[in-house]
Parts: structure tokens; C-alpha cells; sequence
């Protein structure tokens, strides 16, 4: 068998974009609800490398550094020859002189994922997506309702129940909370922004959980025509598993399905206990998995 050699993406790009193609179309095959795509060479990163077995490409990967961390995203790499990311993976890990790294890997190529595995990357997020479809409303003793810019400082509150979930065990996410008045400033543009759509759950006069969808734009490798992202749901300690988180996403599959959307989508931590077991109860089917390792 002939030797692996590694080049510059930039000399094999149309390469690069026919094994983009033969993996998109995989993944296609399995998830229905991804972007239709004609052409897959402007998707590629800037940057990256091929490699090549007796003249033939076999594997690519390509990314950039997003401060201390390297990323692979939805495009950022493709093979007929899953092992020879691995060598890939080598070169560009000692290139880019970081520790930390993340890759975008779909969630339909078990052959992809062990190779990120055994380059000892685990499993820290999902996106995923389900079909839009009229629900059955729930019934939790209280309303939904479109938020108002009164139902402010309670989404505040909502903002916090998420991020001290995603501080604490399991998750761990290392990440310091933003202020109060930080959270003040960025959601008080929700109402400014027709691509926001937000909705509380409302019972005995107390917000008991909020949703937010989001009209997030398409032409990545993800997010297919005529959807909406699911982009941010909390319920209060309180009223958890009282029929608020159903009733909410009910709500949002019916406003979805009367704006003739045919899709909606969603992601989640892993490693969130909540969300992890709440979204695929729902039907969420994964796409992809960000894949993270650290080197200690």
C-alpha cells in the first residue's frame, strides 16, 4: 500500500470539496432536515491540510484558532480513510501550538467519531432537529404567552437558573456568569429584534419558565430553509416536572407549524443531566457532535 503524504488544503481544494460531498451526502441520507447543497468548496476553511494515498485524496482537515482553542466545524473535515485524520489531527495539533481543540463531527458516522475518540475526544455537545408538526397543547395550570418587555428581570432569572446549571456538576463549564446588569443590557434588545421570538409560561401571576426561538440564519452545513432554532428554554426549580417544559415546546412546534416552517432545531450540552434527556424525548435526532479534548 502506497504511503500517506500530507499537502496544503490550498492545492486540493476541489479534492477537499468532493470528499465534503460523498460525507454530506451520508449524512443526508440519514437526517433529512440539513441544507440542500450544490456546491461545497466555499464552505471549506481557508486553512487546512489534504492528505493523499498513491495520488488520491483520502482525508482533509481544515479549521482556524478561536483564541486559545483550535475548531473544526461543520466543514472542517471529511475521509474515506477515517485513520488518516488522525495523522491529519498530529500535524495540525503541533502547527497550531494550543491545547485546547473542538471538531464538528456528524452524528450519523460512527467511523468518524471513533477516530476523533481515540484521539481521546469526548462528547460535549449536540445539535440536533426534528420535523414541525401541530402538537398537542399541555395542560401545566397556567398560560403561554409572547414575552413583554415587563417580563424582563424574570427572564433575567431565567438567564441565571441556565448558566448556574451549566457551572455546576456534571457540566463544569468553567465559564464566570455575567452580571446582572450585563444580562439586563443584552436582553432588553430581544424585542428590538424581529429574529427573536420569546414566550413565557405563566402561572398563579409567577413566570415559571420561557422559550425562545430564533430565526438563525441559513447557507452552513446545518441549518436548512424554512426552520427555527429552539435557542433557549429554563423552567424554574419550582415548577420543574409540572408539565412547563412540555407546554412551552408544544407551544413552540404549533407557532412554528402555523408560520409553515417545516423544521426546528436545537442543541445541547451533553453533559447538561436536564436538556441531555429532555430534547430527544421530544424527537430531537442529533446531526452533529462537537467533540472536545483538552491537553492538561
Amino acid at each position: 500500500m502506497a504511503g500517506l503524504e500530507i499537502h496544503p488544503l490550498s492545492g486540493l481544494r476541489a479534492e477537499a470539496a468532493g470528499l465534503l460531498a460523498e460525507r454530506y451526502a451520508r449524512q443526508r441520507a440519514a437526517e433529512p432536515f440539513l441544507p440542500e447543497v450544490a456546491d461545497f468548496e466555499p464552505h471549506l476553511p481557508a486553512d487546512g491540510h489534504v492528505a493523499t494515498r498513491g495520488g488520491e485524496a483520502v482525508a482533509y482537515l481544515a479549521g482556524a484558532l478561536d483564541g486559545d482553542m483550535a475548531r473544526w466545524q461543520f466543514a472542517g473535515h471529511a475521509a474515506r480513510e477515517p485513520e488518516a485524520l488522525r495523522d491529519l489531527f498530529a500535524l495540525q495539533a503541533e502547527e497550531l501550538g494550543v491545547s485546547r481543540f473542538t471538531v464538528a463531527v456528524p452524528a450519523s458516522a460512527p467511523e468518524l467519531i471513533d477516530a476523533w475518540f481515540r484521539l481521546a475526544f469526548g462528547c460535549q455537545f449536540v445539535w440536533a432537529a426534528r420535523e414541525v408538526e401541530p402538537a398537542e397543547p399541555v395542560d401545566f395550570g397556567g398560560t403561554i404567552r409572547a414575552a413583554i418587555p415587563d417580563d424582563l428581570e424574570d427572564i433575567l432569572d431565567f438567564d441565571e437558573i441556565l448558566n448556574d446549571l451549566q457551572r455546576g456538576t456534571p457540566s463544569f463549564s468553567g465559564q464566570a456568569p455575567p452580571s446582572r446588569e450585563e444580562l439586563r443590557e443584552e436582553e432588553a434588545g430581544i424585542w428590538d429584534d424581529p429574529a427573536q421570538i420569546p414566550f413565557v409560561a405563566e402561572r398563579d401571576g409567577q413566570l415559571v419558565g420561557m422559550l425562545l426561538l430564533y430565526r438563525r440564519p441559513a447557507g452552513d452545513l446545518r441549518v436548512p430553509e424554512q426552520n427555527i432554532d429552539l435557542a433557549f428554554a429554563a423552567t424554574r426549580d419550582v415548577a420543574r416536572g409540572s408539565g412547563v417544559g412540555l407546554a412551552l415546546t408544544a407551544h413552540a412546534l404549533n407557532w412554528a407549524h402555523a408560520e409553515g416552517l417545516r423544521s426546528i432545531t436545537v442543541d445541547w450540552r451533553s453533559v447538561n443531566l436536564l436538556s441531555s434527556r429532555f430534547w430527544p424525548r421530544r424527537g430531537f435526532r442529533p446531526q452533529y457532535l462537537r467533540l472536545y479534548r483538552a491537553v492538561p
